[in-house]
C-alpha cells in the first residue's frame, strides 16, 4: 500500500513518534568513506563524503562544539526527548553521554561558550505541555548537567557578520506563538538574562533567520523562512525585498499550544492560529573569496507539496548553497539528493586541516508503518570543494 494514499496515516504516526519521545543510541559509529553518484549535474560539486552508521533515533537537530573542553570536536544530537554527545576524532564517532528530558520535547540544540576559557554549553529550546520550558545543559566528568532550566525563552545561535555569535531568545505568546521582539540573552553561569533587543524587524521570529552580506557592499540583509516555508529577504529596517517561489527548507516538528493529548485542531480553535511548524536553520556563509556571503538552506521533495495543514512528507534532501544578485536568490551548487529529510545541518571550520566541512544531520526515509525503527544519519562533506566548483 503506498504511503500517498494514506497521508492521514503518516501524520498520524508523526504525531505518535513525537508523543512518545523517540530515544535510542549507538555506542560507535565509525565513519566510512563513500563515492555518491552526484543525482543534480555539475551544481552537484564534489562527489565524496564521510557518514556514519545508521543511528537508532529519530532526529531532530544538531549542532557542533567543544562540550568537553579539551579541543575536541563534539557532535550533539538529539531526538524529540534526549540528548545524545559524540565525540568525532581520527574518522571515528563515539557516543560520549546521552541525557533524557522525561517529558520535555525538544525543538532545538545549539552550543555557545558563555565565557572564554569554559567549555561550549549545550542550549534546547523544549516544549512541556505547550509552555516554553528550555534548558542549558554542561558537560562534567562525561555527565550531562542541566545548570539552567524552564527558561520561558526559545533559544538560539547565530553568527552576525564581523561581530560572532550571539546567544537569542524568545517568549511564546498567548496568541502568537512568538510574541515580541527577539532580545540577546547573557548565560551568567546559573540564570539566562534578558538583554538588549537584537535588531531585527518584529515580524521575524527566534528561528529560521540568518543575517549576512548578501549584496557585497557591507550592508547586512536578512534572510528569514516565513510560515509557508518560503525564504524571504528584508533590510535591516523590515522592507521585503524578495520572497522565493520555491519551497525551502520544511521541519515535521510542531510547536505545541496546548499538551500532546489535545488535539491540534482543538489547540488551533483555542487560539484562532494555524499549525506552527518549526522553522530549521539557515546559515550565511563568507566564502572568502569575494566578501560576500552565501546562503545556506535545505531543499526537500514533498509527497504532500505542503498542501496538508497537520504533516509535512519530506524526502530527498540536498543542501544548496544561494546567491543574491540583488533581485532575486540564485542557486550556486548542492550536495547530492539524499533519500531522507534533513533536520539539521552546521559548517564546521574546526579541522586542522583548515578545510570548512559541511556537517549534516539525515533522517532516513521513514517506514511509516513502523516508525519505531527510525534511524538517523549523520554525513560530512568538504565544503571548500563545492565553492571552488561555483
Amino acid at each position: 500500500m503506498k504511503i500517498r494514499f494514506l497521508p492521514f496515516i503518516g501524520a498520524l504516526l508523526i504525531a505518535c513518534a513525537f508523543t512518545l519521545g523517540l530515544t535510542g543510541s549507538t555506542a560507535v559509529s565509525r565513519l566510512v568513506g563513500a563515492a555518491e553518484a552526484a543525482e543534480n549535474g555539475p551544481s552537484s560539486g564534489a562527489d565524496s563524503e564521510w557518514k556514519s552508521d545508521e543511528l537508532n533515533l529519530l532526529g531532530v537537530g544538531m549542532a557542533i562544539g567543544d562540550v568537553e573542553g579539551n579541543g575536541a570536536k563534539n557532535i550533539i544530537l538529539i531526538d524529540p526527548s534526549t540528548v545524545y554527545v559524540y565525540r568525532l576524532a581520527q574518522n571515528v564517532m563515539s557516543l560520549v553521554t546521552e541525557y533524557s528530558t522525561s517529558s520535555l520535547e525538544l525543538k532545538s540544540v545549539d552550543t555557545f561558550r558563555p565565557t572564554k576559557n569554559g567549555p561550549d554549553r549545550i542550549y534546547l529550546s523544549a516544549q512541556n505541555r505547550g509552555a516554553v520550558a528550555s534548558l542549558v545543559l554542561e558537560l562534567r566528568k562525561n555527565t550531562l548537567v542541566p545548570v539552567i532550566e524552564n527558561s520561558p525563552y526559545f533559544l538560539r545561535v547565530i553568527e552576525y557578520p564581523t561581530r560572532g555569535k550571539y546567544l537569542l531568545g524568545q517568549q511564546r505568546g498567548m496568541r502568537r506563538m512568538y510574541d515580541g521582539p527577539v532580545y540577546q540573552m547573557q548565560d551568567t553561569g546559573s540564570s539566562l538574562q534578558v538583554g538588549p533587543r537584537f535588531g531585527i524587524p518584529l515580524k521575524i521570529p527566534v528561528f529560521g533567520f540568518t543575517i549576512g552580506d548578501f549584496a557585497g557592499n557591507r550592508t547586512p540583509l536578512i534572510a528569514a523562512f516565513d510560515r509557508s516555508d518560503h525564504i524571504r529577504i528584508y533590510t535591516p529596517q523590515g522592507k521585503k525585498l524578495f520572497v522565493t517561489q520555491e519551497f525551502y527548507g520544511g521541519a515535521d516538528s510542531v510547536l505545541r499550544w496546548r499538551g500532546p493529548e489535545v488535539r491540534e485542531s482543538e489547540s488551533r480553535k483555542l487560539n484562532d492560529e494555524e499549525v506552527e511548524f518549526f522553522r530549521p536553520r539557515l546559515i550565511a556563509l563568507d566564502d572568502y573569496r569575494r566578501g560576500i556571503h552565501q546562503l545556506l538552506t535545505f531543499y526537500h521533495s514533498s509527497k504532500t507539496r505542503r498542501l496538508l495543514s497537520q504533516t509535512k512528507m519530506l524526502e530527498e534532501g540536498q543542501i544548496m548553497g544561494l546567491k543574491w544578485n540583488g533581485d532575486a536568490l540564485v542557486e550556486l551548487w548542492s550536495t547530492p539528493k539524499l533519500q531522507g529529510m534533513i533536520t539539521d545541518f552546521a559548517v564546521d571550520a574546526s579541522d586542522p586541516s583548515g578545510r570548512r566541512k559541511l556537517v549534516v544531520l539525515e533522517r532516513k526515509k521513514t517506514d511509516w508503518l513502523a516508525f519505531l525503527r527510525s534511524k538517523s544519519q549523520v554525513r560530512i562533506y568538504d565544503l571548500d570543494t563545492y565553492l571552488k566548483g561555483q
